[in-house]
């Protein structure tokens, strides 16, 4: 039996954008609804929402040429110039059309910033558009309304827009016009709240992302101390000890054997130096009382290589011996069977 994929859309938005299709260029009635129904969706659901959206407006029932809509089977159908200029709200469902003519005519028609993250998405998956012009009606689009977009919505666009930067291919340097907004000061605000509150996600993978941007440091010390998930305090705590933050780029090929032919792809990572206000001491010391192991193991791992500047690093170990993980005692043992005043 065929294993059918569950719908992103709740039903009654389906049949509503139904509705909206049946009626669309005679009756705005379930615009607005629809809008505010769309606007409630999450941001991670855009790729397969914007296939169920044409579906259940059915657009693919009209064939598009030079950008009017020719329905088959009935008349009546006003053009998507006609209905862009009756109603500028139409855009944000045309982003869907699979014309590219209709999306192109939607993007050069949107004057407002997203009034949410899913929106926000929208036009950053049409800047990532299968037609170029496309993309480029996306990026003017962009450069045009995304500064206005409200500093939480931004930031909860940027908690799954930040990795796609790598995951959708099409894109080039349309993908920069984000970097305006993901790095606004107020932004980055918003966006250190939400990593800290996160329970469930990557968002340790968007906090990698997310050190592309400068203004993060100053929030290091509250994720490190406060973040729900322990990978995102790990990564803050791993920052704030090196003092050196990284984030993927790009990928290159590594060979593993050039006889047989075999390489595999390694990520290619960029790196800065992170403005930390404490010595990377007092991060160990305050890692190696985390409550997650994973965290603590960071830690521990940072005090092999550091303890000489640490005036209690024996202190330090001895908390780490009696410590519940075996994978932090065996750290402890190293340093107990290989004192520095042994190594000297």
């Amino acid at each position: 039996m065929a294993s059918h994929r569950r719908s992103v859309l709740p039903p009654p938005l389906a049949a509503k954008l139904a509705a909206l299709g049946n009626k669309l260029g005679q009756s705005d009635d379930e615009l607005e609804d629809v809008l505010a129904e769309l606007s409630a969706l999450p941001a991670n659901v855009i790729v397969p929402a914007s296939r169920e959206i044409a579906t259940a407006v059915r657009f693919g029932w009209w064939r598009e040429q030079n950008g009017f809509l020719l329905p088959p089977l009935f008349g009546g159908a006003a053009s998507t110039p006609q209905l862009l200029r009756k109603n500028r709200d139409y855009a944000w469902v045309f982003l869907f059309h699979p014309s590219g003519y209709a999306r192109e005519a939607a993007l050069d028609s949107i004057n407002d910033p997203p009034t949410s993250a899913f929106f926000f998405a929208t036009l950053a998956w049409r800047l990532n558009d299968w037609v170029r012009p496309v993309r480029q009606a996306a990026q003017r689009c962009a450069e045009r309304v995304l500064h206005q977009t409200t500093a939480d919505v931004a930031a909860k666009a940027a908690l799954y827009l930040l990795d796609r930067r790598l995951v959708w291919s099409r894109w080039t340097d349309e993908a920069n016009v984000l970097d305006s907004v993901f790095g606004r000061r107020d932004a980055i605000a918003a966006l250190a709240a939400h990593l800290q509150e996160q329970s469930t996600g990557p968002v340790a993978t968007c906090l990698r992302s997310a050190s592309r941007y400068p203004d993060i440091d100053e929030h290091l010390p509250h994720i490190a101390a406060a973040a729900v998930q322990p990978s995102v305090r790990a990564v803050a705590y791993q920052w704030l000890i090196a003092g050196k933050a990284t984030w993927p780029v790009g990928f290159e090929w590594a060979w593993i054997d050039k006889v047989y032919g075999l390489r595999r792809r390694i990520p290619v990572l960029a790196s800065r130096d992170v403005r930390a206000t404490r010595p990377a001491a007092e991060w160990i010391r305050e890692g190696i009382h985390d409550k997650s192991a994973f965290v603590r193991r960071i830690a521990a791992d940072a005090l092999v290589g550091a303890r000489a500047q640490i005036p209690d690093a024996d202190i330090l170990i001895a908390h780490l011996a009696k410590d519940r993980s075996p994978a932090i005692r065996s750290r402890a043992d190293f340093m107990l069977r290989h004192p520095l005043s042994a190594q000297s």
